[in-house]
């Protein structure tokens, strides 16, 4: 992903920006039925056009939106902040932005307030007689166009405050954005670049500021090393910490000040994580669900259970797709990479989970258990070294913390089948 698309895509997420694209949006709508009032004849009559609409007539129409209008979008924010606070207290604060920025929540309040500020807007021109009879038609037939609108995002409302804040439904988007940071990631877990390993010497790169790695550009990376004859060597990965000190790229060859800088400019350090590039970060927030849904106050361990199915899902997923390693030619041969490991991504999804696990319901126990049998036994290559390793430190944890041996017992067969299999040779169902 391009670096200046992925800082768009942020951008265009934000709560504000489709509501001051769509006021800009109303504002020249009836900018231009006042331009476009010159297209009809000067002295055009009312009999020579098949519908008019008198200025008292429209004025009366765009009353009644704006002012109904004004309450509805003032509704719809209130209700929207209640739904995101309730979806921060039973699921994740981290997941709030996939609400906040859901395009379906913030196209309807859009509507609303674009449909207001149109309305206000016509009544002033209507009020200071700017409008000739065809431009009143024009502004007519673009009410109309607001009216409907406005029906379809009442719709689309409804709809949208009827799963807001459900668990399902924020597990289901962060399955989601955690699907399509794999997709980036690819296969071999490379985003692209060839594999790099070693310590290679060349020119040191750092951060220059704290913060995450939320997304680096190798279209961008490549295109530099290949105008400066240069292999790039990229040291950090999205989601990991830096400082200003720390080393993001190792450039080897012959480059300037100015290309450095021009490399440095090619991450984007922030404050937070984000889902775009950075799968660890959903499977992170996937598992605060599911420990949240495993304290006492909540006590919800269905939700627990359902989470540990959508990150045994994803992993299973990811693993059965085709490395992109078996190319002749990555995408971007110049920039070297140390790959993500299927076994660190195991570890993000299910060891958060296994503290709370350990004390929890033996179904939640026995649900993270079938999780890493079933991640073993489809990708035994990926993923049967971690998923046993997970297993016997969760089984010294559940031991430690249970008191009901017959349900100790039962954990510790289930775990057994777990390492037996991963001794015994299975076929590959997995290129990796």
């Amino acid at each position: 992903m391009n670096g200046y698309w992925f800082l768009f895509r942020r951008f265009s997420r934000a709560l504000w920006f489709l509501p001051a694209l769509f006021c800009a949006s109303a504002v020249l709508v009836v900018i231009l039925a006042y331009l476009s009032a010159n297209l009809f004849p000067e002295g055009l009559e009312e009999s020579a056009i098949p519908i008019t609409v008198s200025a008292d007539a429209l004025r009366n129409i765009l009353g009644i939106v704006a002012s109904s209008m004004l309450a509805v979008a003032v509704f719809a924010l209130s209700t929207l902040v209640n739904l995101l606070t309730s979806a921060a207290q039973t699921g994740s604060p981290r997941a709030v932005p996939l609400f906040s920025g859901n395009r379906a929540a913030r196209t309807t309040i859009s509507v609303f307030i674009g449909a207001f500020l149109f309305s206000i807007i016509g009544i002033i021109g209507l009020s200071s007689g700017i409008y000739t009879l065809g431009g009143r038609l024009i502004l007519f037939i673009a009410t109309l166009f607001v009216v409907f609108a406005v029906v379809w995002a009442l719709i689309r409302w409804v709809r949208e405050i009827s799963v807001v804040g459900r668990v399902v439904e924020m597990t289901s988007r962060l399955e989601d954005a955690t699907r399509q940071a794999l997709d980036r990631l690819g296969r071999d877990g490379l985003y692209g670049c060839s594999a790099g390993e070693g310590s290679p010497i060349g020119h040191e790169v750092a951060a220059g500021s704290v913060g995450f790695v939320q997304h680096f550009d190798p279209h961008a990376l490549q295109d530099l090393a290949e105008d400066n004859g240069l292999v790039i060597h990229v040291r950090v990965r999205p989601g990991d910490y830096v400082d200003h000190a720390a080393i993001i790229a190792v450039v080897v060859g012959e480059a300037d000040e100015a290309v450095l800088k021009a490399i440095r400019g090619d991450f984007i350090i922030g404050e937070e994580r984000t889902f775009d590039s950075d799968p660890g970060f959903g499977f992170l927030v996937l598992a605060d669900v599911a420990r949240r849904a495993l304290s006492p106050g909540v006590n919800d361990p269905s939700t627990a259970n359902h989470v540990l199915t959508v990150q045994t899902r994803l992993l299973a997923n990811w693993a059965l797709k085709k490395k992109e390693e078996e190319r002749k030619d990555p995408p971007y041969p110049r920039i070297r990479f140390m790959p993500v490991s299927p076994e660190r991504l195991l570890d993000k999804a299910f060891r958060p989970i296994s503290y709370e696990a350990a004390s929890a319901a033996p179904d939640v126990q026995q649900a993270l258990l079938r999780g890493l049998t079933s991640l073993a036994r489809i990708s035994p290559n990926a993923f049967a070294k971690a998923a046993a390793t997970l297993a016997e430190d969760f089984m010294a944890r559940a031991a430690s913390e249970g008191s009901h041996q017959p349900d100790i017992a039962a954990l510790r067969k289930v775990a057994a089948d777990l390492t037996e299999g991963t001794e015994r040779p299975r076929p590959s169902t997995s290129s990796g």
